[in-house]
């Protein structure tokens, strides 16, 4: 049996400096640490998340492929939603979307990665 905690999620990137700029910026991300110029630690809420640098975008299609996916909790997806949209951020759904818990919509980093914005219900 192993003993194992959840310690990181790592998002590659093609750009490091676009890649904080969008993660701190649009999504409120604080930077910890660098190491080196290809590896930055970000934290949102006491959570790591390592962006990487890589060559290569992501290439996989959101409903179709097997993935990891992020979530990110929301108290109003709807305030959410025009907030990323004055920002600039690509959203897959401009409308919250119907799922088991609540609602949600899915936002696509600058390298294709994609972020589903969950709002629970009561």
């Amino acid at each position: 049996m192993m003993n194992n905690s959840l310690c990181m999620i790592s998002i590659k990137v093609q750009d490091i400096e676009k890649a904080k700029q969008f993660y701190c910026e649009t999504l409120n991300f604080k930077v910890e640490r660098a190491y080196g110029d290809e590896i930055v630690e970000l934290n949102l809420d006491g959570f790591p998340l390592i962006l990487e640098k890589v060559p290569n975008p992501n290439t996989l299609v959101y409903e179709e492929n097997s993935q990891v996916v992020i979530g990110l909790k929301t108290e109003d997806i709807q305030s959410d939603i025009l907030y990323l949209t004055e920002k600039g951020a690509k959203l897959l759904y401009h409308t919250p979307q119907e799922c088991p818990p609540g609602h949600f919509t899915v936002i696509e980093d600058p390298f294709g990665n994609k972020i589903e914005l969950l709002e629970f219900a009561e």
